[in-house]
Formats: structure tokens, C-alpha cells, sequence
């Protein structure tokens, strides 16, 4: 045998053997969101990326793209049933469309408390509608908390559904915030965002809803004086994986994925509501603000005040799944 020969063949073998013991190729995600760095939210999408490295053991690695670097919900929500993006956190709202089941969330007073929240969508109710996304190119992994949106308002602590008569409120302006806050027996004035510190300030509207970090951190405490800890509507989003890249992976890899979100929604929610705790205190305190909480009699005759808007939003459909998130929060 020549020597070309031989070295032609200790070479393809030693090629063979490489290809043997190389490590899979890592995989690399790009996770994108609307929270911005720095705050609570983001620590927790930061956590996630932590998780599926360790787990991974470096294979898979997550890059964090935050305040909608990599587009707006409905680009975003494109690219992940394309295949083009791995994964995004967005809010259940935007999910109807894909999947009805979701709209329960929305409901008016549907939940109580923090404990409320994880009792039905960390459970077989939450996987259930998470399930519903089959068919949209998305797939759910879990859901991650945002928190309540509370009242705050400049003319008097809203203690009783009497007290909401007569004041404006800025609101999205989405049917569900604008029945709701005219079943209360107020006037929903809806409005972006970006006016609402102005609108506050100059008395066009009397007060507005929002969680607690984005009362503190939007300096809403300067223009208002009463905070009302309603927890009328809940923040709930969903983390998403695109059903392409899914379907890409290894059952290892889909296992590891799973783990880390998992890992992540109670880490989340530890984060977030630590943060909504302090910003709390914050207000009371520093912003000077007077902090108002339901009392159990007083939410019921809200609850009720507000059922008309929750049956018309129901369909066919959902009553089900609403019906089986009652029967989760009333069992003991």
C-alpha cells in the first residue's frame, strides 16, 4: 500500500472518529419581550437564560431581547410561526386570536389574589388553554406573571362601588376596560400610554388603572392621591416557543426547554411580586399616596356590578373553561 494511500486512509478514520466525539452543536435562542432592563420583569427573562444553560449544560443559549428590540407583538408573533425567531413572552390578550380560551383571563375581577392566579393557570385549567394554541405555529411553555393592574385616582379613596360614581378614568381601549370601568358607574375614557402622566396632571381625567410598578415608576404618585388596591384585572403573559423550532429539537432538548420555563415561572413570580410588595410600601411612603384594599363585602358588590360584563364576553366556547376556573377557586 503506497503512502497516500495509508495516509489518505488514517485521515479519513481520524475524521470519523472527530465527528464521533464532538459535542452536539449548540443551539442558540433569541427570546424576545416588551419589558424593559433593569426592571423585575427582566431579571426574570434573564433567570430563563441561566436555567437552559445549566441545564443544557451550555448547549442551548438564550439571548435576551427586551422592549420589543425584535419587533412589535403582531411582527414578533409572525416571526415565531415562521420559524424566523425562537421564542417570545407576550401577553395572553394578544393570544385570543389564536386561541379563544384565553379571553377568560381577561374577565373582570376573575381572580382574587396572587394565589388565585397560580391555582389556575399553573394548573390543569392554565394547560388546558395553553394546549388551545395547537395549530397557530406557536406553542405555550408556561405562563408568566405581570401582576394586577390597581386604581388610582386625585378626588377620594375608592373604598365601595358608590365611590366609583362620577370619576373619569384613562383606560385601554379595549371593550372589556371600557364595560367595565361604565358598569362601575365611571367614565372610561381610552387613551395611550404616552398622555396618560399629562392627562393626570391637568385633571382630564380623574384617575387611571395600571399595576403598582408602573404607578411608581411612571411618577403617577405626583399627580394622584388615593390608590385603590382592586385587582380588577390580572396582567397574565404567556411564554412561547415557534412550533417549527420545537419541532426541530431532540426530546432531550424539548425536556430541557420545559424544565427551564417551568424553573422560571416561580422564580418569576417570586421577583415580581417581591417588586410590587416594595412598590407598595414605596407609595404609601414616599409617594405620599393614601392605599385603600376591598373589603370581602365590598368586592362582592363590585364582583356583581360587573357580572353583565363578564356574561356578555362569554361564548360557547369559553363558558367551559370559565366554568372550570370557578370550580378550581372555590374549592378549598
Amino acid at each position: 500500500m503506497s503512502f497516500t494511500t495509508r495516509f489518505a486512509g488514517l485521515m479519513l478514520a481520524a475524521g470519523i472518529g472527530a465527528a464521533m466525539i464532538a459535542p452536539a452543536e449548540a443551539r442558540d435562542i433569541k427570546i424576545g419581550h416588551f419589558g424593559n432592563p433593569g426592571t423585575p420583569f427582566n431579571e426574570g427573562v434573564d433567570y430563563f437564560a441561566k436555567q437552559v444553560e445549566e441545564l443544557s449544560g451550555g448547549k442551548i443559549k438564550v439571548t435576551n431581547f427586551p422592549s420589543g428590540q425584535l419587533g412589535n407583538e403582531a411582527q414578533q408573533i409572525g416571526a415565531l410561526q415562521g420559524g424566523l425567531q425562537e421564542m417570545l413572552i407576550t401577553s395572553s390578550t394578544n393570544l385570543i386570536k389564536y386561541n379563544e380560551l384565553f379571553q377568560v383571563i381577561d374577565l373582570p375581577f376573575a381572580f382574587p389574589d396572587d394565589a388565585a392566579t397560580d391555582k389556575v393557570l399553573l394548573g390543569d385549567v392554565g394547560k388546558e388553554m395553553l394546549d388551545g394554541l395547537e395549530g397557530s405555529g406557536m406553542k405555550g411553555l408556561t405562563y408568566i406573571d405581570n401582576g394586577f393592574r390597581d386604581l388610582s385616582n386625585s378626588k377620594k379613596p375608592i373604598e365601595s362601588l358608590a365611590d366609583f360614581q362620577g370619576l373619569s378614568f384613562r383606560v385601554i381601549g379595549a371593550p372589556v376596560f371600557i364595560n367595565t370601568f361604565k358598569a362601575l358607574g365611571t367614565n372610561p375614557v381610552p387613551m395611550p400610554f404616552t398622555e396618560v402622566y399629562t392627562a393626570l396632571e391637568t385633571g382630564t381625567v380623574d384617575g387611571q388603572d395600571n399595576p403598582l410598578l408602573t404607578v411608581r415608576d411612571a411618577n403617577f404618585y405626583e399627580v394622584q392621591k388615593y390608590l385603590t388596591a382592586s385587582k380588577h384585572a390580572y396582567s397574565a403573559l404567556v411564554m412561547l416557543v415557534s412550533q417549527p423550532y420545537w419541532n426541530s429539537l431532540s426530546d432531550e432538548d424539548k425536556a430541557i426547554i420545559q424544565k427551564a420555563a417551568d424553573n422560571t415561572a416561580i422564580e418569576n413570580r417570586r421577583i415580581m411580586r417581591d417588586a410590587v410588595a416594595k412598590a407598595r410600601t414605596f407609595l404609601e411612603t414616599e409617594g405620599k399616596m393614601t392605599v385603600s384594599d376591598f373589603t370581602p363585602e365590598a368586592r362582592a358588590e363590585i364582583v356583581a356590578a360587573v357580572a353583565p360584563v363578564t356574561e356578555a364576553l362569554l361564548t360557547d366556547k369559553t363558558r367551559p373553561v370559565y366554568a372550570e376556573m370557578e370550580k378550581v377557586l372555590s374549592a378549598q
